[in-house]
């Protein structure tokens, strides 16, 4: 007559582990110079890598822009609605404009040509950014964004982004019609947060 004997898998997996455990403490005492060059040989290995991933994410864009996208509101005159409809401005030039509301010296966009969207730096240290935009060399417009900046950590070796969250948007109407706001949270994202409109 046969019995058999039956080890629930977690036993097994006890005594594997217990096993692996003797076999390493006995290599490590038999073996201990061989085992120091060994655990300094994959430390070295390991942060060489951690420190290439590192570097990648380091080199990714660490300026958040705010997108803006120039659009015209076309009627149909069958159906009586309007459609979006990308528009190309000939002539672009933008200026910041500081918290006295001079006119910055750096240009952001000078006579930049066929431009359907622009993408523009927030202040980091205020809750205000304020823009000159001049289209086509003649009517220009002030728009005026209020935000909030937070920071956001990328890693001990990059540091730390500063993020915007977009809270009201003023634009003058001399060329343009009207603004949207489309994504309130500016980061380094590609995405379109303000749609602007002229008629």
């Amino acid at each position: 007559m046969q019995t058999s004997m039956k080890r629930e898998s977690g036993n097994n997996d006890y005594f594997n582990f217990k096993n692996l455990f003797n076999i390493l403490k006995n290599f490590l005492h038999n073996n201990f110079i061989k085992s120091t060059v060994f655990i300094w040989i994959t430390a070295v290995l390991f942060f060489s890598t951690s420190c290439n991933v590192s570097d990648e994410v380091c080199r990714k864009e660490k300026n958040s822009r705010l997108k803006v996208g120039f659009y015209t509101a076309i009627l149909n005159s069958s159906t009586g609605n309007y459609t979006l409809s990308t528009l190309s401005i000939d002539s672009l030039t933008v200026n910041g404009v500081d918290s006295l509301g001079n006119i910055m010296d750096s240009v952001l966009y000078n006579n930049s040509k066929n431009l359907s969207s622009i993408k523009l730096p927030l202040n980091k240290f205020s809750n205000e950014s304020k823009f000159i935009i001049r289209f086509n060399d003649s009517i220009q417009d002030t728009l005026t964004v209020f935000h909030t900046n937070y920071d956001q950590y990328l890693s001990f070796e990059c540091g730390i982004i500063r993020n915007h969250l977009i809270d009201t948007v003023l634009i003058t109407n001399h060329f343009v019609d009207s603004v949207k706001i489309e994504e309130h949270n500016v980061s380094t994202i590609d995405a379109e947060h303000l749609q602007i409109f002229h008629n």
